[in-house]
């Protein structure tokens, strides 16, 4: 629902050192064994260190490994990643990643590529804390209703988020590890509601996401409510309306936004009641009387957002935007 706002110290090319850099030991897999053998280089290791040509180390990087296979042309690696760098797979932009992923296609048979791009194996010790030290998170981008917020503890920095593979990493591993294919987001939107379920052109880590703006909560009333006076929250009806496109229509099904924020509609209910209560007349006595600015005061009772404020820092917070539009609070 949101789209995420990175921050300048949120340094793409350290990400890509992070994880470029993570090394295995040769010698410990089988796997990599077979690597060299396939291209008939002698892989007998001693105990304590040998020499492995015409690769000459005992370990090797996922960038070296990565290289490797592309120029021993094996796994089809040559050809699957045929003019596709390693850094255009870590941290290109989402375009880019939807370029690699229609050029690939859905994941093949390759056991190369599941060692190569194992999420796993990285998203404790690497992935996750680049998140949480680089970037500001409080809600989920997905639905703006759960917080998944990083805290202290004596043990160290903990936090409440799941990171969902806006690419499915099960249909296309060789993305596990993309950075902007990495979307902080709570459990409900992770994992019991999008799955596997594949959007075009709308992650939240786009430039392009114009969600905010496209798509708003409308007010709707019972019959039985005039001049805005409601008497109970089941008279309210909060849907999401698209204006002028369908281009979000699959994610507000698949997230079940209209059907999850029904059960909010107190929040809606509390605006409504303050608004009759504290109507502009009222509002400028009580800055007569305070001496608070008349702004600040009304801000205050309606718990209004600034225009310039980051949306994804308070759960409900473009609810609560659009509805103090469409009550003229703002």
């Amino acid at each position: 629902m949101l789209k995420i706002n990175y921050l300048d110290k949120f340094d793409k090319n350290r990400y890509f050192k992070t994880i470029s850099d993570k090394y295995f030991h040769i010698a410990k897999h089988e796997l990599l064994q077979e690597v060299f053998c396939r291209v008939g280089v002698s892989h007998q290791i001693e105990q304590n260190g040998g020499i492995l040509p015409p690769y000459e180390k005992t370990t090797i990087t996922i960038q070296e490994l990565f290289d490797y296979l592309k120029s021993h042309k094996i796994a089809d690696f040559d050809t699957l990643f045929d003019g596709i760098t390693l850094e255009d797979i870590i941290i290109g932009d989402i375009d880019t990643l939807q370029k690699i992923k229609n050029t690939i296609g859905l994941k093949k048979e390759n056991k190369y590529i599941d060692f190569l791009f194992n999420y796993t194996n990285l998203q404790s010790k690497k992935i996750k804390p680049f998140f949480e030290n680089n970037l500001h998170i409080a809600t989920c981008y997905y639905c703006n209703i759960d917080y998944i917020n990083t805290y202290n503890t004596r043990s160290g920095k903990k936090n409440k988020f799941t990171l969902d593979h806006y690419y499915d990493k099960g249909s296309y591993s060789y993305l596990a590890l993309s950075l902007y294919n990495l979307i902080p987001s709570c459990y409900a939107c992770n994992s019991k509601l999008k799955g596997v379920e594949e959007f075009t052109n709308l992650a939240p880590s786009s430039y392009k996401f114009n969600f905010n703006k496209k798509v708003k909560f409308k007010l709707l009333l019972s019959d039985n409510c005039k001049n805005l006076h409601i008497k109970s929250k089941d008279d309210i009806e909060i849907p999401l309306k698209e204006n002028y496109s369908n281009e979000y229509e699959k994610y507000i099904e698949v997230f079940k936004l209209n059907e999850r924020y029904q059960a909010h509609k107190d929040i809606v209910f509390e605006m409504m009641q303050n608004a009759e209560l504290y109507p502009e007349s009222r509002l400028r006595e009580l800055q007569e009387l305070t001496g608070i600015p008349y702004q600040q005061i009304k801000k205050d009772i309606f718990n209004l957002i600034d225009d310039d404020v980051d949306l994804s820092k308070k759960p409900f917070s473009k609810l609560i935007k659009d509805i103090s539009e469409e009550l003229k609070l703002i």
